[in-house]
């Protein structure tokens, strides 16, 4: 947990250095986890927000964008569905006692799941390599066996030789030089 805020602590230290953020009434003892954007974190900010305005309003025919307020009747809100509609259901873990949404966990354990099946494709994957490459050395093993090579005078002799007792050679064919 200390490691954690060191780090936050080193962040918020970088951040006040470029002035990206300041804590907010610093020179007042300052307001825990309220910030105010520096010069550059006001460029940051009006750059996200104008990218977002961007690639959800302008990119897209069927949407207009609108800049309403936040406080409205209670009637707006339940029309527009945010009162029924959407809830983000939480899950308590009492041994971290962290509390956790449904859907990034689900989402989390499916990507999981898709890293396990691609590790399984990739062990598959290495199987078949290497039984490749194991028929490709039984192959080249069988091949250094095969390999024709100049037959020397002697054994040249013996087959003939042989196939001299077996009848094989017979008179009217080409002669055959033994000595050269």
């Amino acid at each position: 947990m200390s490691n954690d805020n060191n780090k936050f602590q080193a962040i918020i230290s970088h951040c006040k250095e470029y002035g990206f953020i300041f804590p907010s009434s610093e020179i007042y003892d300052g307001l825990s986890a309220v910030y105010d954007y520096g010069q550059y974190g006001s460029e940051l900010k009006k750059n996200i927000k104008d990218y977002w305005w961007k690639s959800m309003t302008q990119l897209h025919e069927n949407i207009v964008g609108i800049d309403a307020a936040i406080f409205m009747h209670p009637t707006t809100w339940k029309a527009s569905g945010h009162i029924d509609n959407f809830s983000d259901p939480m899950i308590d873990n009492k041994d971290s006692k962290k509390r956790y949404r449904v859907d990034h966990l689900i989402e989390s354990f499916v990507e999981e799941l898709k890293a396990q099946v691609h590790r399984s494709q990739l062990s598959n994957k290495e199987e078949v390599i290497k039984k490749m490459n194991a028929l490709i050395e039984k192959a080249l093993i069988k091949q250094k066996k095969r390999v024709a090579t100049k037959p020397s005078k002697k054994s040249k002799e013996k087959r003939i030789e042989s196939k001299k007792k077996q009848g094989e050679i017979k008179s009217g064919r080409k002669r055959i030089k033994l000595s050269e």
